[in-house]
């Protein structure tokens, strides 16, 4: 066929350099592109619209409203995504759907707060809007009750009384926080023009309204809008003035001085960032033009101006509608607990300050196209998010989009909302509650069911006895310890045993790795240590072997208990739950959350966070979960022991909001605590007794659980185990307040993290394997 001079021809060296590009794409990529199922052919049609950014979705599909009583699929909008063209056939053709918002646990608030535009757009999906009541009363609580609730922690704040009194002091009071503030100061005033001064004061600490009093020390100073902060204050530190104000923006990190532009009048100010304008109006009064500055610092705009006199503004721009802090922050709660129905997760990997590697969770809520796809069990396209690494490094996330099914004109496109791994018909129902809320009748019956058969199993649980004499001695000279460090070594030998090379030469082996133990050796892998391998999952199949037990935090695996956990979630609103990531990789830290929202916990599961353990912050403490552990010595012929000379205690630091733990957050790194500190804290606390007690109750426990797992899986007469208890702190208001121990976790001590760097346990644990009952390092534990 000729070709014609006129005609366009694409040149070998352009086809050539897209088969380049797209060969690093592919190489990139390929991993992701199969794990997410992508037909290949449709491989070099997503590249094309990364590259150029086409999101041509709208050219395929209309929105349609949803009809009331739609069958066999949900919407989380009022709005579906028909297709506007006569066909779409099966894999031929791969969308983009772009993110409305990416964010992660720990910064999701902060930018729902500062964000410009985000609070409103995600207010807009929810339909959940603000109140402008300047007092901190929760808006629609559907009860008085509920309502003082709210105002609890700011009558604790306020006046120091305990929850309890600012409850009764609330009630009494119809729910009027001034009134139960002023009813709780001993020094207020009997006389009227007093107990008016009193109740500004009070409205001003609250962020409420300006005071009638003229002296500017007794007006607010501070406030707040949604867009910005305000501060004024004197310009001469001598002077009482208040001629200096300055105006804070948020407009993120992202933003740069030559991004910034603004313009300042008598009684003028516009700001604009990036073209775009984030502030204009009538400032209150006239300032002095020529000497007003603005500064940019960590994503936050402020603008100093110069008043033109010293008088107090109770506004910075004319018609500014001020916000109360306590209410805003118990919106934003409310609007990001509600977020959960919407977001989708996908893990990476990123690298802290130490070089370490974590694995985190990026949160993701699709544009409005994306969330107007419906769901059905038989759906019609495939929908999931997608990483793309450009050519110059940035990392752009999206959501690919391709149909699964010949899809005709008018139809509804619907994607299934489970994860992939979730088959089971029932455990779907559960799941979807999450997203598509109603009735849950079914999710408590299948939670007092696993309670009856909890019940029943607690009822047959056998339990073996131990030696009541110690072990009978036995000739141990030498000693491999795998990793010993320096310390040990010294120690090992000062006990007059000899520190071996190697496994082989040893008549007692401590090591990690089970693959490189002699079959002939006495060594630290007891049968049990099979049981109880290092994960929150050991503690739910222990409760399926012991059944219910007062001292056993229930906890749930959340692939195959969903509606379990939901049930129990139900029956206690106030339960708090330890999230943990399963899917473990070599030499990368898995975060843990801590939650008392079941819908985040199932939404969770998604990422791989399948174990929802049930834990309370501690009694001690209400901002720290504190756990102490106990190390328990399992010898060859069931001898139990506990380690005498500690009780180590580890703290877990709680966020903190409205005096009340965070609900949603990443789980801190822990820190241990100094024994005796806490004992004396704990003693000052709960009596001078109340330690040694929780202590009796903690080796007690510990006798149950062992007694129970040689009763099911019995010693194998030559190996000896090491194990860790930790447990945490539970109030027990039903037996007076009493803190009692509540098992938390149980896994084998790690000769690479514990023992060998421990300098102490190695001769004491061989010099008790050896039958010396001089040692006072080892407590024996007797049959009950």
């Amino acid at each position: 066929m000729a070709i014609s001079g006129e005609e366009q021809v694409p040149s070998v060296n352009a086809a050539s350099s897209f088969m380049l590009q797209y060969g690093q794409f592919e190489a990139t990529h390929k991993q992701q592109l199969e794990s997410l199922g992508l037909p290949k052919h449709l491989w070099q049609v997503l590249y094309k619209k990364l590259v150029s950014e086409i999101l041509d979705i709208g050219e395929y599909v209309v929105l349609n409203s949803v009809e009331d009583g739609a069958k066999h699929t949900a919407y989380l909008t009022e709005h579906k995504l028909c297709l506007s063209q006569d066909k779409l056939d099966a894999q031929s053709n791969v969308f983009l759907i772009d993110h409305a918002w990416t964010t992660t646990l720990d910064q999701a608030l902060g930018q729902l707060d500062s964000a410009p535009g985000l609070l409103e757009r995600m207010e807009a999906l929810t339909g959940i809007f603000e109140p402008h009541e300047k007092m901190p009363i929760m808006p629609n609580t559907e009860s008085l009750d509920a309502a003082n609730e709210v105002n609890v922690p700011v009558v604790v704040a306020q006046t120091g009384v305990s929850e309890e009194k600012a409850r009764e002091l609330l009630t009494k009071a119809g729910g009027d926080i001034i009134e139960a503030i002023m009813a709780a100061s001993k020094d207020s005033s009997k006389e009227e023009g007093k107990k008016n001064s009193f109740e500004d004061q009070i409205i001003n600490q609250l962020g409420g309204g300006s005071s009638s009093s003229d002296s500017n020390a007794d007006k607010p100073t501070e406030w707040r809008t949604r867009e910005y902060a305000c501060s004024q204050y004197a310009l001469d530190s001598g002077s009482d003035k208040l001629d200096g104000i300055d105006i804070s923006i948020p407009v993120g990190p992202s933003v740069s001085k030559k991004d910034v532009k603004c313009s300042f009048a008598r009684r003028h100010l516009e700001v604009s960032v990036g073209g775009n304008k984030v502030l204009s109006g009538d400032l209150h009064a006239e300032i002095v033009a020529d000497e007003a500055t603005w500064t940019l610092e960590n994503g936050v705009l402020v603008v100093s101006l110069v008043k033109k006199s010293g008088d107090y503004w109770p506004v910075a721009l004319v018609g500014e509608t001020q916000i109360n802090p306590f209410v805003h922050n118990k919106h934003i709660m409310r609007v990001f607990g509600e977020l959960w129905r919407y977001f989708q997760g996908y893990d990476f990997l990123a690298q802290n300050a130490d070089q370490s590697i974590v694995k985190r969770t990026n949160w993701y809520i699709q544009d409005e196209v994306g969330l107007s796809i419906g769901h059905s069990d038989s759906p019609n396209v495939r929908c999931l998010p997608f990483l793309y690494l450009d050519t110059r490094g940035q990392m752009m996330p999206f959501s690919i989009m391709w149909p699964t099914k010949p899809i005709s004109k008018g139809d509804a496109l619907t994607r299934d909302y489970c994860p992939a791994w979730l088959t089971d018909s029932e455990q779907r129902k559960g799941y979807l509650q999450s997203i598509f809320p109603g009735p849950k009748q079914f999710a408590l019956d299948a939670y007092e069911h696993m309670r009856d058969d909890w019940a029943q199993t607690a009822k047959n649980v056998v339990r073996a006895n131990f030696t009541s004499l110690p072990v009978p001695r036995t000739q141990i000279q030498r000693v491999f310890v795998q990793g010993a460090t320096d310390e040990t070594a010294k120690s090992v030998q000062e006990a007059g045993l000899q520190l071996v090379d190697n496994a082989e030469q040893a008549d007692v082996v401590f090591d990690d790795d089970v693959t490189q133990m002699p079959a002939d050796k006495q060594s630290n892998q007891h049968p049990l240590n099979s049981v109880f391998v290092s994960t929150e999952n050991t503690l739910m199949a222990f409760q399926k072997v012991v059944g219910m037990q007062t001292w056993l935090r229930p906890g749930y695996h959340l692939k195959t208990q969903i509606n379990e956990f939901i049930g129990a979630s139900m029956m206690n609103s106030n339960s708090w739950w330890l999230l943990t990531n399963d899917q473990a990789i070599p030499n990368v830290k898995q975060q843990k959350i801590i939650t008392n929202s079941w819908v985040t916990a199932v939404r969770h599961a998604d990422v791989g966070y399948t174990t929802a353990i049930n834990c309370t912050p501690s009694a001690v403490s209400p901002d720290q979960l504190c756990l102490a552990e106990k190390i328990a010595l399992l010898t060859p012929d069931n001898g139990l022991y506990v380690w005498s000379k500690d009780t180590w205690i580890y703290a877990y630091p709680i966020e903190q909001r409205d005096n009340k733990p965070e609900p949603y957050q990443i789980m801190a790194d822990e820190l241990q605590v100094q024994e005796a500190a806490f004992v004396e804290s704990f003693s000052a606390h709960f009596g001078a007794d109340a330690f040694s007690e929780f202590t009796e109750e903690m080796e007690r426990i510990v006798s149950e659980v062992m007694r129970m797992m040689l009763g099911i899986d019995s010693s194998s007469g030559k190996n000896f185990g090491l194990f860790s208890f930790r447990f945490a702190f539970f109030k027990n208001e039903e037996a007076g307040g009493v803190v009692e121990p509540c098992l938390q976790s149980i896994h084998p001590v790690s000769v690479h993290q514990r023992l060998a760097t421990d300098s102490r346990m190695v001769p004491s644990i061989v010099a008790t394997l050896s039958g010396n009952t001089a040692s006072e390092d080892w407590k024996q534990i007797k049959n009950a």
